[in-house]
Formats: structure tokens, sequence, C-alpha cells
């Protein structure tokens, strides 16, 4: 759903992004893509995101241009750390796509043992996230040679400031990752900063909430790798927000 108005996006497995509003009965728009994709918007309305499986890339694009190509494409290339866990590599299916609260970083959630952020302004890819159990393994089936969404999707969220993500897991468990006070040079793995435990079955769905301001300060004073201190360039891309990527 936009941040600012009526309108939605939807994805299918027929290889469709619909663009909607609520108050008309039929689609405003739709983009031809492949590879069953995921979407969202950005805070500001003004750009959304198209995460495609078969590409194993997030594309970005204008609202205002919905039917012209994506002004950024970022490709998840992980295969020399997926190589060391099995040959050929196993890319995990993409499930959930989100924005933190500045629009500068995209969580994109995934069915396997790994979660990534991604820059939406360089198009780099930052961070690994590792250390939980991928809910492509909840069904009971065990893992085969292609990978499988399983029962992953929302499973992945931010903390309202940004600062930290929170993923469910099929043990049960949630996994809480404190991200560094400034963006790594290089594509860094980052193992969760805190466990909580809880659930006897596999945690699927995991929801801040939108209304608080800040991180709980439960969070904060135990997970967080600098308590009450903001990330560095926190403020200027507050200030950015209102047109990040010079549209």
């Amino acid at each position: 759903m936009s941040p600012v108005d009526d309108t939605f996006l939807s994805g299918a497995v027929d290889d469709a992004v619909r663009f909607w509003d609520l108050r008309s009965p039929e689609a405003q728009g739709q983009l031809r893509v492949r590879g069953h994709p995921v979407v969202t918007y950005d805070p500001t309305g003004a750009v959304f995101a198209i995460a495609l499986n078969e590409r194993n890339a997030v594309l970005l694009y204008d609202v205002r241009k919905f039917d012209c190509d994506p002004f950024l494409t970022i490709t998840i290339d992980d295969t020399a750390a997926l190589s060391q866990i099995s040959m050929p590599p196993r890319i995990p299916v993409i499930t959930s796509l989100s924005f933190n609260q500045s629009g500068q970083f995209v969580l994109v959630g995934t069915a396997g043992d790994v979660h990534y952020i991604v820059d939406s302004f360089s198009g780099k890819l930052l961070y690994r996230l590792v250390g939980h159990v991928g809910l492509e393994q909840a069904s009971g089936r065990g893992v085969g040679m292609v990978p499988q969404a399983g029962i992953s999707g929302q499973e992945a969220c931010w903390t309202p400031d940004g600062r930290m993500v929170l993923s469910g897991s099929s043990t049960g468990q949630l996994c809480i990752w404190a991200l560094p006070e400034t963006a790594p040079e290089t594509t860094t793995t980052l193992r969760p900063s805190g466990l909580l435990n809880g659930h006897e079955g596999p945690s699927r769905v995991v929801a801040f909430n939108p209304k608080c301001a800040r991180t709980s300060p439960y969070l904060t004073q135990n997970f967080a790798p600098r308590a009450g201190k903001s990330r560095s360039g926190y403020q200027t891309l507050k200030v950015s927000l209102s047109n990040p990527y010079n549209l």
C-alpha cells in the first residue's frame, strides 16, 4: 500500500505487477516481469521496488514512470558465500521486501538461512544476515536441490528507527541484528546480536508497532552496538527523504 495515497501494488506468480487505485475496480497499470515478483513502496511513496527471483535482483522504479525501465537494478550476488555451503549454490527464494525508515536501505527477506540488506542509493549489497533457520525448512519435508518458499513471507522486519532487523526462525526463536553505525565498504556478514525465545513452532510473522518512534529501551540497552546513539548519517538521511533519488 502506498504510504501517501490510496494506490497499491500487487505481484503474482503470473509474472505481472499491477498498479491499483482503491477508487477503481480495474488495475491502473501493469508491468510484465519474469521471476515471481515481490513488491514494496519506499517511505515517500515516490519509489517502488520489485524483487525478481529468476534474476536474483531488486529493481527500483519511479512511481510517476510506472511503465518505464527501472532507474536502478541491484543484483544480489552471494554465490561466493553460498557455494561454501553447497555446490552448486542454492540461491534462496526472495519472499519479502521492505525499506527502512530513511528509504536508503532495503531488507530482502528470503526463505533460506540468510536475509540481505542492500543500499538503494548506491546499489551495493551491504549485509548478509545469518544465524536463523529459514522457513523453507519449516514445512518438515526437508530441503531439496530446488529452493522453495516454504511458509516464508512475513518473518523479517525493521525496527521503526531502522537500527535493527528482527526475524523469525524455524526454531521458534526471534533473531535480532543490530546494524553498525556506519555502512561497510564491502559486503559484511552479521550474526544475531540477541535471541528471544518463546515459540514452540516456527515463528513466521514478525511485526513492530509502526507508531513507535524509536526502538524499545529493552532492545536498545541489550542489543544495540552503542546504546543511546543514533547511526552516523541518520539526521542527514532524514533531511534527504523528500527526494533521495533526485527524480
